[in-house]
């Protein structure tokens, strides 16, 4: 009687067919979880950053200060004093490598244009906030807003998160630089010039030359987190230097001024 004829060598063609289908799954579900848990830091710091702008003018430093405290959880392991310091350096020196960028949605220039004036003759531009019950609801001709409206702060907050998975963060980042973009979604492009995505997005890779020119030597792609806040100011909001990315009214600026 003769012998079944077996096929060797199926069981490893198998496991290399699934192990890295298996091994993205596992990994990507580990690497979401560290971004959904940075995402959920970074709404309450947007949140405690404005709270505390609305509290102290608007002022840009106050802003920086406040989200760094509130983002330090993402790096801090246990409840020591020097780690909860290094954890706030940390996001502190993101912000530095322009790798945070603050965008005040609301009051824009055009608000500070239309209502803001010289309120305690220091040199300064401030918007008013005594008495909006009682001040004219006649809107801007450039902002189109009235006083009441532009004593409402709205912070957009983009943070360029690291990505730790191995295998995943690569492949999630070269997925992020093709992408459609605005000005041709129907084809895959890298993102759009003086974006915040494209800021997260720049890497060193020897392989892909269009991304070489790195804000700092020491910067890897990151992926971009996004988070909004919006409150009502407590204090009349001072004028800050509009610097950095985008041509619209928006206040943006990024590097720090600590």
């Amino acid at each position: 009687m003769q012998r079944p004829y077996f096929h060797s060598g199926q069981g490893m063609i198998e496991f290399l067919i699934i192990t890295p289908v298996l091994l993205l799954l596992v990994f990507g579900a580990l690497q979401f979880a560290l971004m959904y848990q940075a995402k959920t830091a970074l709404n309450y710091a947007t949140f405690e950053a404005a709270r505390a702008g609305a509290l102290s003018n608007a002022r840009t430093s106050i802003i920086e200060n406040t989200f760094a405290r509130g983002m330090a959880p993402v790096y801090t392991h246990d409840d020591t004093v020097d780690e909860v310091e290094q954890a706030r350096e940390r996001v502190r020196r993101d912000i530095m490598n322009g790798l945070v960028i603050f965008e005040m949605i609301n009051p824009d220039i055009n608000a500070f244009n239309d209502f803001g004036f010289d309120l305690y003759d220091d040199g300064n531009i401030y918007i008013p906030n005594d008495n909006l019950m009682y001040r004219p609801v006649n809107t801007g001709s450039t902002s189109g807003l009235t006083v009441q409206d532009a004593n409402l702060l709205k912070l957009h907050i983009t943070y360029c998160y690291p990505l730790y998975v191995p295998f995943v963060n690569q492949f999630i980042i070269r997925l992020m630089k093709n992408v459609p973009n605005a000005d041709e979604p129907w084809n895959a492009g890298i993102p759009l010039s003086g974006t915040s995505n494209e800021t997260c997005l720049k890497s060193r890779s020897p392989d892909d030359d269009r991304w070489m020119d790195t804000l700092k030597p020491d910067v890897q792609a990151r992926f971009p987190l996004h988070a909004q806040a919006i409150v009502r100011m407590q204090s009349p909001a001072i004028q800050p230097p509009s610097a950095g990315m985008g041509s619209g009214p928006s206040i943006i600026w990024t590097g720090g001024t600590f």
